[in-house]
């Protein structure tokens, strides 16, 4: 489901684009973290109603979109700065010794993030991880091309996890399967994704 909002917001909430009637905007949690939040999010994902990337960010108070593409210059100079690291699913799975200052994750799809990557120069100097195997997904909006495929707010919530403090997955994780289920009630789908609470992987 790939679905865009309009323009003009008839009939939706601005903000997390879901239809007025079914608004979650009231009910986000706030969620403060010790890691940054950079998110280079492909232009083409900015309307989808399924980019995730927007309903984190509504959520963390220490989180940023940058938008790449559309014949805009793309400024990296958030991208600098010690202790970053670049979650992407070609690395090889880590958990550092310390925790990151700075999490960098490319936003798109599959072939859009790795042409990103390619196109943005900056990102090469970047320590690259890639996250340990969560066992959990919640069905989706869309259908990850690969099996082990999680959307941005996924990755996010599990980074979070595995970085600063595994509490931190459990209300963006459930916030996101509530944003899911009210996008198929708005279009008549009676799939209802199932969330459990969020346990570390032992």
């Amino acid at each position: 489901m790939r679905s865009r909002t309009p323009r003009n917001f008839a009939g939706t909430c601005a903000r997390c684009f879901l239809k007025t009637e079914w608004c979650l905007c009231a009910e986000l949690p706030k969620i403060r973290t010790n890691i940054q939040i950079i998110i280079v999010r492909h232009v083409t994902e900015e309307w989808l109603t399924s980019n995730t990337a927007r309903l984190a960010t509504l959520m963390l108070s220490n989180a940023r979109i940058l938008p790449y593409g559309g014949g805009e210059r793309f400024d990296a100079q958030s991208l600098y700065g010690e202790d970053t690291l670049l979650l992407t699913p070609d690395a090889k799975p880590m958990v550092p010794t310390t925790p990151p200052r700075r999490l960098v994750l490319l936003d798109g799809t599959f072939r859009q993030a790795r042409r990103m990557f390619k196109k943005i120069p900056e990102l090469h100097n970047i320590k690259q991880c890639s996250l340990l195997s969560t066992g959990q997904r919640i069905p989706g909006l869309r259908r990850p091309p690969r099996s082990d495929g999680l959307s941005t707010i996924e990755a996010i919530a599990h980074a979070l996890a595995q970085f600063e403090r595994y509490e931190l997955a459990e209300p963006l994780l459930a916030t996101y399967a509530e944003f899911v289920r009210r996008s198929n009630l708005t279009r008549g789908r009676q799939h209802q994704p199932r969330h459990e609470n969020y346990t570390p992987e032992t």
